[in-house]
């Protein structure tokens, strides 16, 4: 577990330049797509596609530092999960369980890594 104390409801401060960096580059997406010239009607599912890719980078950079007791409270959360995962709960989960500071660095770390690779492959 973290070590966030509660904050009455309130978000927890966040690191201003780990914030930044990650809205940065997700505005370098929009970037990104303009300058590989992604046609209009393709760049939404494009998009998409990205996004999904860096949620999976997110999810394995994380699963690689939970521990055991984490992995199976995770693991019990998205067993009696249907076609929809509640977001909300899998949310908390990753709050409860990181520094919101840890999840903005992969994040970010996650988000870089799949734009290099699109670009690279799409450079291809």
């Amino acid at each position: 577990m973290n070590d966030i104390q509660p904050t009455n409801g309130q978000a927890p401060q966040m690191d201003p330049n780990l914030a930044g960096r990650v809205m940065n580059l997700y505005g370098r997406v929009d970037e990104v797509l303009n300058e590989l010239k992604v046609p209009e009607d393709e760049r939404k599912q494009v998009e998409q596609n990205l996004m999904e890719a860096i949620a999976a980078d997110l999810m394995v950079r994380l699963g690689a530092k939970m521990n055991d007791d984490q992995k199976d409270r995770l693991s019990e959360l998205t067993q009696n999960m249907t076609v929809e995962p509640n977001l909300a709960d899998v949310a908390m989960f990753f709050r409860d369980s990181f520094k919101p500071e840890d999840l903005l660095q992969d994040l970010g770390d996650a988000t870089e890594s799949v734009l290099d690779s699109f670009i690279k492959e799409m450079g291809k």
